[in-house]
């Protein structure tokens, strides 16, 4: 399994590759936008050069784009809806600009409109990305810890819009392990990652299991809220996330931390921690 971190790149892309080498990651995630507005900024062609030299220098793969946390695509609002798509759209050709082989983006919520209208929503909105994404990138759905109206914490959530797009292989799972956990999931303990995985393969197959993020959970199993801790020190602990990540038929998948920075050099440590776990 290869093992990453998300990484800013406010500064520039090429210091936010820098940074993930410097960390010693194997693979990258990043915002390609202000992560909590629309706004994008233009890239120089001089800087995607640079980075996307730097990254295949240094064998970082593969790099993950994050859609804006304002995206909604359950929404059954219009305009919030447009900007959504746009917004998820634009994140789709800036992967093919910079190289970067997935895009990860939530359900959202269906605001009272209930579940089945919202997931109607969804596909419609996916069918309507991929018809425009460009060849070898793939937007992934990543679950949720399925609080209030938001939609995604359930695999048959999945299921529903998968078989919406008629099983477009395009699409896939970003599977975050804090969600899982917070949505009902439980991953604490050896035998409880087993069945989480098993109940995976039932409603999607493991092959929809494209990405995953990589995080403890401050909040107990089946709360529903989603609260990132660092790697060991939460509610899945150490003992649920070495049986994950030395599971056999995820071996090939990358993982990407999204976990706390509290104090510097958190980053460093909870990668060291999660190598130490995988051996």
């Amino acid at each position: 399994m290869r093992f990453g971190v998300h990484v800013p790149v406010g500064a520039g892309l090429v210091k936010g590759a820098r940074r993930a080498e410097s960390l010693g990651c194997d693979c990258l995630q990043i915002f390609a936008r202000n992560s909590r507005g629309w706004r994008a900024r233009t890239y120089a062609e001089s800087e995607v050069a640079g980075f996307r030299a730097l990254l295949d220098r240094r064998g970082l793969a593969p790099l993950v784009i994050h859609s804006c946390y304002l995206v909604n695509l359950a929404s059954p609002e219009p305009e919030l809806r447009a900007r959504s798509l746009a917004s998820v759209a634009d994140d789709l050709a800036r992967a093919a600009l910079l190289g970067a082989r997935f895009v990860v983006t939530h359900f959202g919520h269906h605001m009272r409109e209930g579940r089945e209208v919202g997931l109607r929503a969804v596909a419609k909105g996916v069918r309507f990305l991929l018809a425009e994404a460009p060849p070898g990138v793939q937007l992934l759905l990543e679950n949720s810890a399925a609080r209030g109206s938001e939609l995604g914490g359930d695999w048959s959530d999945f299921a529903d819009v998968f078989d919406l797009l008629d099983g477009d292989e395009r699409t896939g799972v970003c599977f975050d392990t804090c969600h899982a956990h917070a949505a009902g999931y439980s991953l604490d303990s050896p035998r409880r990652v087993g069945l989480a995985l098993r109940r995976f393969e039932a409603a999607l197959g493991l092959s929809r299991l494209r990405l995953i993020h990589l995080n403890d959970s401050r909040s107990p199993a089946g709360s529903h809220i989603d609260r990132h801790q660092h790697i060991g020190r939460g509610t899945i602990g150490d003992a649920g996330l070495r049986s994950l990540i030395r599971r056999r038929e995820l071996r090939d998948r990358s993982a990407i931390l999204e976990t706390p920075i509290d104090r510097p050099g958190d980053d460093r440590r909870n990668l060291r921690r999660v190598r130490k776990l995988s051996l």
